[in-house]
């Protein structure tokens, strides 16, 4: 495509000579676009009879022809101290590896290379074998007629192993059991009314300080020969050292030895909150082995629980049912 500007007004014969113009004015460059035109090349006859044209052409569809003697490259120059930088990205893959095997002489090139035995001269890669899945404990290979031998043997075994959990697990006699049931139900209890175990721990400490007074009292007795241990009558006997004892004594002993109750707990009697102290009494009473009951009093009406020591069926004396004193419940449920 060829432009062709047209200036009207002007002769061929008098065209004046092209001056250079330092400024254009607005009107002077509107005067000259509007004198310019566009024609296809298959005007060029008729523009040729018009000496008053000049032929322009501009190739708009072709690129730029490149210089017909372009400058040489310049040569590369290679450092041998220095290498070439790369452009640095975000994430590569072989920054990803050179991230996995950390820097020469690091703990994280040495665990990398142990882990592919790059310094082993006996390694050797794994066989075809060696990714088969196979189990982790030991296989033995029974024929099939010394199969029921077999898992007769190990069903046997397998009773036997669980006779003796179960034995482990049962109680040993009736006190014991019912400690156990005792810590059972009184988990239950306190799983929903945390509160309630502070109330518990006050008081399993009285029935504590009661359990180890009264045997405090008993091991004094039998290291001063108070107490015949063998006699199996309904009361206790006091032997003296020299035979004989103050009546004075006997009766301060006599005292304390049965002194074999203690109040545990009181509420009035209106207090319908107060049972839960009370079962409280009663189930901390069946966990140490000893007896509690509910009494009710006048003057102020009220209800008082107290805890007291059993009577061995074979010496008829008071005693603890539990030898041991166990662990407080309040640590336990």
């Amino acid at each position: 495509m060829s432009l062709y500007p047209t200036l009207e007004g002007l002769k061929s014969a008098a065209l004046p000579t092209t001056d250079r113009v330092e400024a254009w004015t607005v009107s002077q460059v509107a005067d000259v676009l509007a004198a310019s035109s566009i024609s296809s090349p298959r005007f060029a006859e008729e523009l040729q009879a018009h000496p008053s044209t000049v032929p322009l052409d501009i190739p708009l569809d072709e690129r730029l022809h490149e210089a017909a003697s372009p400058r040489p490259a310049r040569p590369e120059t290679f450092n041998t101290v220095y290498k070439r930088r790369e452009p640095v990205r975000r994430d590569s893959q072989k920054r990803r590896e050179a991230l996995m095997k950390g820097k020469e002489g690091s703990r994280r090139r040495q665990r990398w290379e142990n882990d592919r035995l790059l310094h082993n001269p006996h390694a050797q890669p794994p066989l075809p074998s060696d990714w088969e899945v196979h189990p982790t404990y030991l296989r033995q290979n029974v024929p099939y007629f010394l199969a029921p031998l077999w898992d007769a043997k190990f069903a046997r075994s397998t009773q036997e192993r669980q006779r003796k959990v179960d034995a482990a697990k049962m109680p040993a006699d009736r006190d014991e059991a019912e400690a156990l049931m005792v810590k059972r139900e009184l988990r239950a209890k306190l799983k929903k009314s945390r509160g309630a175990k502070g109330l518990l721990e006050h008081l399993e400490r009285q029935v504590r300080d009661f359990v180890k007074q009264w045997e405090e009292k008993q091991k004094q007795l039998e290291e001063e020969g108070l107490i015949d241990l063998d006699s199996e009558d309904d009361e206790i006997v006091f032997v003296g050292r020299d035979g004989a004892m103050s009546e004075v004594r006997r009766r301060d002993m006599q005292e304390e030895i049965f002194f074999k109750d203690k109040l545990i707990f009181q509420s009035l009697i209106d207090d319908h909150s107060a049972s839960f102290g009370r079962y409280l009494v009663h189930c901390i009473a069946t966990y140490y082995g000893l007896h509690s009951w509910s009494v009710s009093r006048d003057n102020p009406a009220r209800r008082e629980a107290y805890v007291g020591l059993k009577r061995d069926p074979r010496t008829r004396r008071p005693s603890i049912a539990r030898v041991v004193i166990p662990q407080p419940l309040w640590a336990v449920v």
